[in-house]
C-alpha cells in the first residue's frame, strides 16, 4: 500500500461466536502517515475488527504482527503498550476534571503518587502544543464543545506515543464546523507519521481523511481501494453487494413546481432565534434547510412538527393563512408529518411491535365497533416493512431489537405510511449507517416525487447538498442563501452558513 514497512498487519484474522462467524480471512497491512477509512453496514463486522487491532476482542483465527512481530493483544493495555490507541464513539473522560487532568491521568509518569497542578498544566499544554491545539487546559472537560473533548482524547492518546490510532465515529455528534477542525487536525497527525483508521458512517469524511477505504461485508473485506481509483457510489455498492445509484436530484430550480404550503415571516426571540424566516415548499421536490449550531434550522424543524413554542408568524397553504401549528396534533391537520431528531426519547415506541409502530399513524384503519383488527394491522405492517425494507426477523419482532438504521426506517416508514402533503424530518440518518442513510435518501426522493413534499432539515453538510433538490441557507435567525442547481455545493453552502455567525455549542 506504500514505500512504507507495515506498522500493523492483519493475516488471516476471523472471529466466532459461537458458530457464527462475524469475521471470516481479513488481510490488511497498516503503514505510518497513511489513514484507512473503514466502512460498513452495521454488522458487517467493523467494531469486532477495531476490537482484535485495540486488544479488546481476542481473534478465533490469524495473527496479528507489530513492525513484522507477530503479537498477542490480550487488553487495550497490551494494545497500547504496543502502541495502538482507540477512541471509541462514547468518549471516556472525566467531566468535573479539567483538560490537563484528563491528559495526564492516561500519562502518569511512573514513581509519582501526586503532582501539582502547575506541572500537570504546563506538560498538557507541550502536548496540545505540539499538536498544534489551542484548548485551555484549566477549563473542565465538560466545559468544552464536543469537538474539542474530542481533540482532548486524540491528544491524550498521542501522549502515550501511540502509533496506530482508531477513530470509532469520531464525527457522529459533530456538526459541520467542528467535523472540519477535527479533520484538519487528523491531516496534520498523517503528516507528523501516524497511521490511521477511521471508521465512519459519512463517506465524504472517509474520502476526505483516508488514503483507501476498506469495505467489510458480512464479516469479509470485499473492496480495498485507494480513495482516487474509487468512488463513493462504488463503495456503497460493495457495502450493500448491489449496484447503487445517487437518488437523481433536480437539475433546475424547482420553479415549475406549485408551491404546497409557504412559512411566512416565523420569528422568535428566545434562542434559538428567528428572524422573518420565509421561504415556500413546492410539491415534488426534497427541499433541504441547512445551518449551524444556532442558526435557527433546529427552531423551524420543530415548528412545522408543532413542537415549538414562542414562534410568530404564519402557515400559507393554497389561499389561507394559518398560525403556526401550536402541537403535533394541529401539524398532523394540516397535513404534515414529522420526523423529529432523536428517534429513541422522541420518536419511537421501542417497547411497540414493529407491525403496531408503523401502522401508529394510520390506527383507525384497523379499530371497528372498539375493536382491533389485530389481523388486518399485522398484513399491513407486514407491507409496510417489505415495502421500507425494513430488516426483522417477524413484524411481531419489538422495535428496540432492530439495529439503529431499521428502527429508523421504522420511524421514517410510519410517518410516509399517513401519506402527508408535506414532510418534515430533522437529522434523519444522525447515527445510521451507510446502507440505510442510502435507503433513507430514497424513500424520500421517491415519496416526494410521487408529488408530495419533503422538508430536510439536517446540519450534515452531505446529506443537505447531496440528497435535496433545492437549499435554504440559516444564519443567526435568518435565511442567508436559496441555492439550486449548480450554486447547490458543500463549499458553498458552509461558506455562506458560517460566515459571520456565532456558534453555540
Amino acid at each position: 500500500m506504500s514505500d512504507q514497512s507495515p506498522l500493523v498487519t492483519l493475516a488471516g484474522i476471523g472471529k466466532r461466536y459461537g458458530s457464527t462467524w462475524v469475521l471470516r480471512d481479513i488481510n490488511l497491512d497498516f503503514a505510518p502517515g497513511h489513514c484507512t477509512a473503514l466502512v460498513g453496514e452495521n454488522g458487517a463486522g467493523k467494531s469486532t475488527l477495531v476490537g482484535v487491532m485495540s486488544g479488546t476482542v481476542a481473534p478465533t483465527e490469524g495473527t496479528l504482527a507489530i513492525e513484522g512481530r507477530t503479537t498477542a493483544l490480550r487488553s487495550p493495555r497490551d494494545g497500547r503498550a504496543q502502541g495502538i490507541g482507540l477512541i471509541p464513539q462514547e468518549l471516556a473522560y472525566v467531566p468535573d476534571l479539567t483538560v490537563a487532568e484528563n491528559i495526564m491521568l492516561a500519562n502518569w509518569p511512573r514513581g509519582r503518587a501526586w503532582a501539582p497542578q502547575r506541572w500537570m498544566r504546563r506538560r498538557a499544554g507541550e502536548i496540545l502544543d505540539e499538536l498544534d491545539i489551542r484548548i485551555d487546559v484549566r477549563r473542565r472537560m465538560a466545559e468544552l464543545p464536543l469537538a474539542e473533548r474530542q481533540l482532548v482524547e486524540v491528544a491524550k492518546a498521542l501522549a502515550s506515543d501511540v502509533r496506530l490510532l482508531i477513530l470509532d465515529e469520531p464525527t457522529a455528534s459533530l456538526y459541520a464546523h467542528e467535523t472540519r477542525t477535527l479533520l484538519r487536525h487528523l491531516h496534520r497527525l498523517k503528516q507528523r507519521g501516524t497511521c490511521l483508521v477511521y471508521v465512519s458512517h459519512h463517506l465524504d469524511e472517509c474520502f476526505e481523511i483516508g488514503d483507501r477505504v476498506a469495505v467489510l461485508r458480512n464479516g469479509g473485506l470485499v473492496d480495498l481501494s485507494p480513495t482516487g481509483r474509487t468512488s463513493p457510489a462504488r463503495t456503497v455498492s460493495a457495502m450493500l453487494g448491489r449496484d447503487y445509484a445517487e437518488p437523481a436530484t433536480l437539475t433546475g430550480d424547482g420553479a415549475a413546481f406549485p408551491v404546497a404550503m409557504e412559512v411566512s415571516g416565523w420569528s422568535r426571540e428566545r434562542r434559538p432565534a428567528l428572524r422573518e424566516v420565509s421561504f415556500g415548499i413546492r410539491e415534488g421536490e426534497v427541499l433541504g434547510v441547512f445551518g449551524l449550531v444556532g442558526s435557527g434550522v433546529e427552531a423551524v424543524a420543530r415548528g412545522l412538527g408543532g413542537d415549538q413554542a414562542g414562534i410568530t408568524g404564519s402557515l400559507v397553504t393554497g389561499s389561507v393563512r394559518r398560525p403556526v401549528p401550536r402541537s403535533p396534533r394541529r401539524a398532523r391537520r394540516l397535513s404534515i408529518g414529522y420526523v423529529p431528531s432523536e428517534r429513541k426519547t422522541e420518536g419511537l415506541a421501542l417497547s411497540q411491535s414493529v407491525a403496531e409502530h408503523l401502522t401508529m399513524m394510520v390506527i383507525g384503519r384497523f379499530a371497528r365497533l372498539g375493536w382491533m383488527r389485530s389481523r388486518a394491522q399485522a398484513r399491513a405492517g407486514r407491507e409496510l416493512a417489505e415495502r421500507f425494507d425494513v430488516r426483522c426477523r417477524a413484524v411481531g419482532q419489538e422495535v428496540e431489537q432492530l439495529s439503529g438504521g431499521n428502527q429508523q426506517k421504522v420511524l421514517v416508514a410510519s410517518r410516509m405510511a399517513a401519506a402527508p402533503k408535506v414532510l418534515v424530518l430533522h437529522e434523519p440518518t444522525r447515527g445510521v449507517d451507510i446502507g440505510s442513510r442510502a435507503q433513507i435518501h430514497r424513500m424520500l426522493t421517491e415519496f416526494a416525487r410521487a408529488g408530495s413534499s419533503v422538508v430536510l432539515v439536517t446540519s450534515d453538510l452531505q446529506e443537505a447538498v447531496g440528497a435535496t433538490d433545492r437549499l435554504i441557507v440559516l444564519r443567526d435567525g435568518r435565511v442567508v442563501a436559496e441555492l439550486a442547481g449548480d450554486e447547490k455545493t458543500g463549499n458553498r453552502a458552509l461558506a455562506l452558513a458560517a460566515a459571520g455567525g456565532h456558534h453555540h455549542d
